[in-house]
Formats: C-alpha cells, sequence, structure tokens
C-alpha cells in the first residue's frame, strides 16, 4: 500500500446551538460522533450528552470543497439533552461520571426496507421514517459504572429528532465482547455504522493489555434487524446479536517529544459506511495517542482517514496535513461526478470552553 499524500481538511464553521441545555454552553465542544442525511447534520458530544442536529446544505458543502477553501456554512442547530443530569464542570469528575457517549449513526427507512428480516414489517411501522442512535464506549468508569448506554430517537419525515429518547442497554454485548478471545485491553467502542445487514462497531485499541501488549483495532459486525428488534423488545442487546470481528492494523504515526521521535499508534475512533458508493466501501478516522504509561502518554501524534473495502481489505491510510487535529467522527458520500468519496469530519479539542468544528475533505477515486 503506497504512501498517499497527507489529507488537506478545510473548515466549514463550528458546531454552535441555538438553545444551549440548563448548565451547557451555547457548543458542542467534544463532537465525537457525526452523521449527515440529506440536508440535516447530527452530532453528539461524548461528555455533555447532548446530540444537537443542524441544516447542512450540500451544495454549500460541494462549493466549499470545489475552492478547497474554509467556509463557515454551519449555521446554530438545535440541541437534545439525552441524560437529564448536568456533568461536573471540573474535568476529572466530568471524566468520571461522563456517559461518554462516542459513537452516533443513522439508520435510514431504505435501510430498514433492505433487512432481511422476519422483524422488518414491525420495524418499519415503529421506525417509518428511520432513528437515530448513539452508544457509550463500553469502558468502565473511574467510579466502578460500566458506559454501555445506547440512546435511540425516532426520527420525523424530515428527518428531525422526534420525541422522548428510548434507552437501550448494551451491557450484556460489551461483557460478552470483554470475555471473548477477541478484544483484548480495554474495551473502547467509539465509532457505529449502517452497513447492509450489519451494525458494524468500531473498537479503538489505544489500551495495553495485562501482557503488555497493544490492544487490537477491531470492526464488530452486528445483525441490524436483530439489534433494531431488540430495541422495541427487551432493551437490550447482547452476544445473540454479534456475528463476527475483524482484526485491523492502521499503521503508526511518528511524534517529536522532549527532543526524541516516537511512533504512535494509529487506532480507529469512528467509521461510516460510504453513501450511494457503487464499491460498498467504508471510510473511517484514527488518531494516534500515546498510552498511558508511555513516554508519550496522552500525546497526539496527529489523524488519519482509511478506507476498507467490501471484502473488508484495509486499502489506504492517509495522514491529515494538520498534525494537530484529533478526528473523533466521519460521515462520508460518493461523489459520481468525480468518482470521489467527499467526507464531513468533527474532531474534539479536548476543551470544554471549546467549540468543537466541522471539517471536509475529499479522497481522490
Amino acid at each position: 500500500m503506497p504512501d498517499p499524500a497527507p489529507l488537506h481538511v478545510i473548515r466549514l464553521g463550528e458546531h454552535r446551538v441555538v438553545n444551549p441545555q440548563p448548565g451547557e454552553p451555547p457548543f458542542l465542544s467534544a463532537a465525537s460522533g457525526t452523521a449527515w442525511s440529506a440536508t440535516r447534520l447530527y452530532s453528539v458530544g461524548d461528555d455533555q450528552a447532548t446530540v444537537a442536529e443542524f441544516d447542512l446544505d450540500p451544495a454549500k458543502v460541494l462549493e466549499a470543497l470545489r475552492r478547497n477553501e474554509d467556509a463557515e456554512i454551519l449555521e446554530p442547530g438545535f440541541a437534545e439533552r439525552i441524560i437529564p443530569e448536568v456533568l461536573p464542570i471540573d474535568p476529572k469528575e466530568r471524566a468520571a461520571k461522563k456517559a461518554d457517549f462516542e459513537a452516533l449513526t443513522v439508520v435510514l427507512r431504505h435501510d430498514i426496507q433492505a433487512l432481511e428480516h422476519p422483524a422488518k414489517a414491525e420495524i418499519l411501522r415503529r421506525f417509518p421514517h428511520g432513528l437515530l442512535l448513539m452508544s457509550g464506549s463500553g469502558g468502565m468508569s473511574w467510579e466502578g459504572f460500566r458506559r454501555s448506554t445506547c440512546v435511540v430517537y425516532s426520527l420525523d419525515d424530515q428527518g428531525h429528532i422526534s420525541g422522548l429518547p428510548a434507552k437501550v442497554s448494551l451491557e450484556a454485548l460489551h461483557e460478552a465482547l470483554e470475555q471473548g478471545d477477541d478484544v483484548n485491553g480495554d474495551l473502547n467502542i467509539e465509532g457505529m455504522a449502517v452497513y447492509g445487514q450489519a451494525l458494524v462497531l468500531a473498537q479503538r485499541g489505544n489500551s495495553i493489555d495485562a501482557d503488555g501488549q497493544p490492544a487490537k483495532n477491531l470492526l464488530i459486525h452486528l445483525d441490524l434487524g436483530e439489534v433494531l428488534e431488540s430495541i422495541y423488545t427487551d432493551l437490550s442487546v447482547g452476544a445473540l446479536e454479534l456475528r463476527g470481528t475483524r482484526e485491523y492494523d492502521l499503521g503508526h504515526l511518528p511524534v517529536e517529544h522532549e527532543g526524541q521521535t516516537y511512533d504512535v499508534k494509529l487506532d480507529f475512533t469512528d467509521l461510516d459506511a460510504v453513501t450511494d458508493d457503487p464499491e460498498h466501501r467504508l471510510v473511517f478516522t484514527a488518531a494516534g495517542e500515546g498510552p498511558d504509561g508511555s513516554p508519550v502518554q496522552n500525546v497526539i501524534a496527529g489523524s488519519a482517514v482509511g478506507v476498507i473495502s467490501a471484502a473488508g481489505e484495509l486499502l489506504s491510510v492517509t495522514p491529515l496535513e494538520d498534525a494537530t487535529i484529533k478526528l473523533e467522527g466521519v460521515d462520508a458520500r460518493y461523489n459520481p461526478s468525480l468518482g470521489s468519496i467527499d467526507l464531513l469530519l468533527v474532531s474534539d479539542a479536548d476543551d470544554p470552553d471549546v467549540p468543537a468544528p466541522l471539517f471536509a475533505s475529499r479522497i481522490a477515486g
């Protein structure tokens, strides 16, 4: 796999909201997942327990990409509080108590219609315009609880978030993954995407296991129909929905620290199925962050965007030109005019006082 040229990104604005929730700032500060359908953009904050929706005009995105220039086109959106509790301001207390919503995806009506599942008709009846899913990382908090909450919102015929959220437990699934042979190190689910009959999760291997070995990066395949059926039956997803995993080596990025050069492993931070792609590819984001206990602990070496084929093969991993950006979320669309993959990207500045930016980029066909 040849080394591609670094990927340039343009900035499209910030995740500001017109209706900040009580105790929260008027923006998302740590966007950790994003999804774009038609003109509706959804982003979730991992430490605010807030999801927000925005209007985003595809024509304006295409024009910004054509010019390859920054453009302030993301208008303030509307926030929905996922969990009623207000998190503490202190960073350590906040990290200990947050639900850690790291993964978000939208399930569209045509995704449900394409299911080969006996409950398809009932799923369509309950979610006639699709639904929005976001989930915790599955890791253990410092206070000893597992971040295994999945939140589900129905969508209306315009793609707006509709009604109150339903909470679904992923604890049985997360425990099954930790007790199995595939996951080593800490469980840390950071991405989620609808992919045909599957719901694919991305395990970020950014920890060290009990033997001192780096954790694996995995794509975890669940049966989408079974997951959607569980949402309105037992409100729990477990090992029965699990269909398999695949490990990926994403490579390393170099980083300079205190006069030394270190290679930092790239690990998954999100993924998305490329919309309308004739080749049925997956796109993922990855970040290089020094693991705990290393000389470069918490040092960011940069981020990358990668492509995986329909057969599951790693096709490319392209580092970002700007190594200061830590990518946390991606939405990908196929551009038939150019044969390219057009990307929306979100990042987390790890600072609650800084609004999360929205970026765009393009991978050539």
